[in-house]
């Protein structure tokens, strides 16, 4: 993305951050789903003059990411709105699996680590989690260590590999410190350090599947 695109977006991203920070509703509203709607639009005007179905899956991954933080905006309102957070994410990583997943490429070194740490935080979250929410959160689960597996496993350029896996390690972050503070022990200041991975995670997907868009 252009600077002023990386500038807006991170900029916008302050704002949220600060509008949990301080408290103020209306504005997280507002610049929360704007973060995936900025990164949607950034993406098309990229590959606009020669989309393609990858394109259109990184496209419909980012809606559905955006679905994702406008529900569970909402879900001290209601515990649904928490699962149709978790449903709408749950689309989203599936989404980047397609885009990241190179046909016919095994590692099963690269892939250890993320099936070790899946099975490990779903047996931290088993005794936590309320009946009725550990088939779908146990689906997320593998839903997302696996899109870190299909990060881990691209084959592309060097500089678009470390930008989607560390983007893929973040969202894993990310979620693992929503579910921590949800579920096991309230974490300090959780907000801040939950939207800052994600943001990152997010921005670092985005670009790094930019730069190896052209990568044969």
């Amino acid at each position: 993305m252009t600077r002023n695109e990386t500038i807006f977006y991170f900029a916008l991203g302050i704002v949220n951050i600060a509008s949990g920070i301080l408290d103020i509703e209306w504005l997280n509203y507002v610049s929360k789903p704007l973060l995936m709607i900025s990164l949607s639009f950034f993406y098309f005007q990229k590959v606009k003059q020669s989309i393609g179905t990858s394109d259109k899956i990184m496209l419909v991954s980012l809606i559905f990411s955006c679905l994702g933080d406008t529900f569970l905006m909402f879900q001290g309102k209601n515990p649904q709105f928490f699962l149709l957070g978790l449903g709408s994410f749950l689309v989203a990583q599936i989404c980047y699996s397609g885009v990241f997943k190179p046909l016919g490429v095994t590692n099963y070194n690269k892939r250890f680590p993320f099936i070790i740490y899946g099975f490990l935080f779903v047996l931290l979250l088993s005794n936590k989690i309320p009946k009725g929410f550990m088939i779908p959160i146990s689906a997320y689960a593998t839903a997302i260590m696996w899109m870190g597996i299909t990060a881990a496993e691209r084959q592309t350029n060097q500089k678009s590999y470390r930008f989607v896996l560390i983007g893929a390690i973040l969202f894993i972050i990310s979620d693992s410190l929503i579910a921590t503070n949800k579920f096991v022990f309230p974490i300090p200041l959780s907000g801040l350090w939950v939207m800052t991975t994600y943001i990152a995670a997010q921005y670092l997907i985005v670009e790094g599947v930019l730069l190896g868009r052209n990568t044969k």
